[in-house]
């Protein structure tokens, strides 16, 4: 080691003391550098959390919608979890929350009281660890169960409500998806979900038939009875009391004619119709019932039964097994044999008959029957009839 003359340190052994404070300096520079693009790294996952419970709510409400619609097409009776029910006195999902004017074909939510105030039912439903868990209530808000099990995994939830629309046949349905089971898509309880999603749509109803026929006997040729005493009745002034509208003749020395007070039955019957006569088949069937035949055929809410042998027994079953939209399609010919009842005057049924339909004895049908060709074979009391 050098010194100088006075014994201190020479300027050489000073040299290297400058680079701690730069090493100081750069040290703290990088940990600035670190402390920012953490905060960008947080605030990245923070909005990564979020846009994916709000992804979650979404999905929810999109899934309420599909379910809500399906639930609508679909005459199952269901309990009050939303299940298939086999109980006679559980109503279907339309028929639980929805109400119809059959005068003005208005629709409107079925409501219950809430400390004397209307509130609309509403179901909902929370995916669970073995998917989607429903509440159907009859009165009140839903009860969601499952969501009382905290193993912090994501159960996103939405609830349905149902609003009425002007004009005839249309209901206003709206989604509330949830990142979880709280807030809008749980009724009645406290607390909020982190992500909430509204959806709202404007959905028509599609009646089983669109426009009824003008007559209780409607065809496009001409109707033979012979010497059965074939009875129609149309006592509605409203609708012009037209007992039978017929493209040909209406033949027939023992036929029994009602119409409305103050009309005169032997000329009720509108007979030798040449614009009826000349429709085509398919035309008259979109005519009345506002879908072709093979549209209408594949509705969701259209029961097909087959009938390759005589078929009341699983028509009455079919019909039975449904609490709503009784509208059954058979791709063949039919054979029914009395006695049987299909429909009932407040639950009435459509019968679509894809080829001719052979009637015999007792079978008395509330509703509609639509088929290419009708053969009544009704020997004696008791005899069948269609009420319309």
């Amino acid at each position: 080691m050098h010194r100088s003359n006075t014994g201190t340190p020479t300027a050489r052994r000073q040299r290297g003391l400058a680079a701690l404070p730069v090493t100081l300096l750069l040290f703290f520079a990088m940990l600035l550098a670190a402390a920012y693009a953490n905060r960008g790294l947080v605030f990245e996952q923070r909005a990564s959390a979020n846009q994916y419970r709000a992804a979650q709510a979404f999905e929810a409400a999109e899934a309420g919608l599909e379910w809500a619609i399906a639930q609508l097409n679909h005459p199952q009776r269901i309990d009050e979890r939303c299940l298939p029910s086999s109980t006679a006195t559980d109503p279907s999902f339309r028929e639980r929350f929805v109400r119809i004017d059959h005068e003005t074909g208005q629709q409107a939510p079925v409501t219950w009281m809430s400390g004397g105030t209307p509130i609309a039912l509403q179901p909902a439903c929370v995916l669970g660890a073995e998917g989607w868990a429903c509440s159907c209530p009859a009165a009140g808000h839903p009860v969601l169960d499952v969501i009382e099990s905290n193993d912090g995994t994501p159960r996103p939830a939405y609830s349905v409500q149902f609003g009425t629309e002007a004009g005839s046949g249309l209901i206003r349905v709206t989604s509330t998806g949830c990142s979880s089971a709280a807030g809008p898509c749980r009724p009645g309880a406290a607390g909020l979900p982190d992500a909430s999603v509204r959806l709202q749509v404007v959905l028509g109803l599609l009646p089983g038939l669109s426009s009824a026929p003008a007559a209780p006997l409607t065809t496009r040729g001409s109707v033979d009875v012979g010497a059965a005493a074939l009875g129609l009745h149309h006592t509605d002034a409203a609708s012009g009391g037209i007992t039978a509208h017929t493209g040909g003749s209406l033949i027939g020395s023992s036929l029994r004619l009602t119409t409305a007070p103050g009309g005169a039955a032997e000329v009720s019957a509108s007979t030798h119709d040449a614009a009826l006569a000349s429709i085509a088949p398919e035309r008259l069937f979109a005519t009345h019932f506002g879908l072709d035949k093979a549209t209408w055929n594949g509705h969701a809410a259209v029961q097909a039964v087959a009938c390759d042998a005589e078929c009341g027994v699983a028509l009455a079953a079919a019909i039975d097994s449904v609490s709503s939209n009784r509208l059954i399609s058979i791709e063949s010919d039919a054979r029914i044999e009395g006695p049987v009842t299909l429909g009932s005057p407040d639950r009435p049924v459509v019968i679509v008959v894809d080829g001719s339909i052979t009637l015999t004895g007792d079978v008395t049908l509330h509703g509609l029957l639509y088929a290419s060709a009708v053969r009544w074979d009704d020997a004696g009391p008791p005899r069948g009839r269609v009420h319309g």
